[in-house]
């Protein structure tokens, strides 16, 4: 009789286990085939590109553009098993990417700089030559002239801050990815951003498991079949 219970005791944990592994299996998502040409869930440009919400002058007077990301993409960092369409493969130049480092984020930023009715000042250096040089900040520039024309100089020092953070209206909303952008010099204009962030999933601590087999009972003195679930907590992660 005892036989007879432990079998289908046995027979149920088994099928509860393989019933539990096709449910676990049919929720996992499914890396897309890397034949598909096309499918809902490739990710494009369109996908990645950031939507500009406001452009400003903070307080220092550095300009300040306000770009709302999208939401992060799930993965391990290998870019191989991820749907990339070619146009985000070439614009954020991951064709040439390492395949064996494992992507975090990749960015594109577009920014123009734009400099207009600059005064110029006339400088004659040791050889009796007339150059015409501008310097500011961040700009220095040269001109000098020949018989054919005349050769210019530049030198830009180009300087940009990102700050990405998640913020959220209420307690109730989810958070939404931002970028701000900063330049010291007002004559850059950032025109729009690519950013394609891929995290890690985090595993859950908490676990539930499927008992069975014998337990000793000290009253009877003697072991019993058993089935159980069990609930646990990870407190460490290796």
């Amino acid at each position: 009789m005892k036989t007879r219970g432990l079998q289908l005791a046995l027979i149920a944990a088994v099928s509860l286990i393989v019933w539990l592994s096709f449910k676990l299996f049919k929720l996992a998502p499914q890396p897309a085939s890397q034949n598909e040409t096309r499918s809902p869930a490739l990710i494009d440009e369109a996908k990645t590109a950031a939507k500009i919400l406001a452009t400003a002058v903070d307080q220092k007077g550095y300009t300040k553009v306000t770009l709302e990301r999208k939401a992060a993409i799930i993965g391990d960092g290998d870019i191989s098993k991820l749907p990339i369409s070619k146009s985000v493969m070439d614009s954020l130049r991951l064709d040439n990417l390492d395949k064996t480092k494992k992507l975090q984020q990749a960015s594109l930023i577009n920014a123009n700089l734009k400099v207009t009715a600059q005064r110029a000042t006339s400088i004659i250096d040791s050889l009796q030559k007339k150059h015409y040089v501008y310097h500011d900040d961040y700009l220095t520039a040269s001109f000098s002239l020949d018989t054919t024309g005349g050769t210019f100089d530049i030198n830009y020092q180009i300087k940009l801050l990102r700050q990405d953070y998640a913020k959220r209206k209420n307690w109730f909303s989810p958070y939404v990815q931002y970028t701000d952008i900063l330049s010291p010099d007002k004559r850059i204009s950032i025109n729009g951003m690519q950013s394609l962030t891929i995290t890690a999933p985090k595993p859950s601590r908490f676990g539930l498991s499927l008992l069975a087999g014998y337990y000793y009972n000290p009253f009877k003195g003697q072991f019993s079949p058993g089935l159980g679930l069990g609930l646990s907590y990870n407190l460490v992660e290796f």
